[in-house]
């Protein structure tokens, strides 16, 4: 199955989608910033903390073709930990 579509991380894309999403209490969400804020933080402390391995491995479970650049990812990821939060970085070799 080819990945396709646009990606979630594209904040037009994101605005879009979480338009489509309502609150508990059925109305719109307000906050969007800090929604896309956290995406972004836990999508790079679980780059961060997952060997790239792992990574590759999620990617070809998912059946996408080609290249994952897990480790590109993971390092670009475990850098921005190293920088604004080291205390939330595990060893990861692999």
């Amino acid at each position: 199955m080819p990945a396709g579509g646009p990606p979630f991380i594209d904040r037009s894309v994101f605005n879009e989608l979480i338009a489509r999403v309502p609150t508990v209490a059925g109305k719109s969400y307000q906050d969007l910033d800090t929604i896309y804020r956290d995406m972004s933080r836990l999508v790079v402390a679980w780059l961060g903390n997952l060997t790239p391995s792992e990574i590759r491995k999620l990617y070809n479970n998912l059946g996408w073709e080609g290249e994952a650049n897990a480790r590109a990812l993971h390092e670009c990821a475990k850098s921005w930990l190293a920088e604004y939060h080291p205390e939330l970085l595990r060893d990861t070799k692999g």
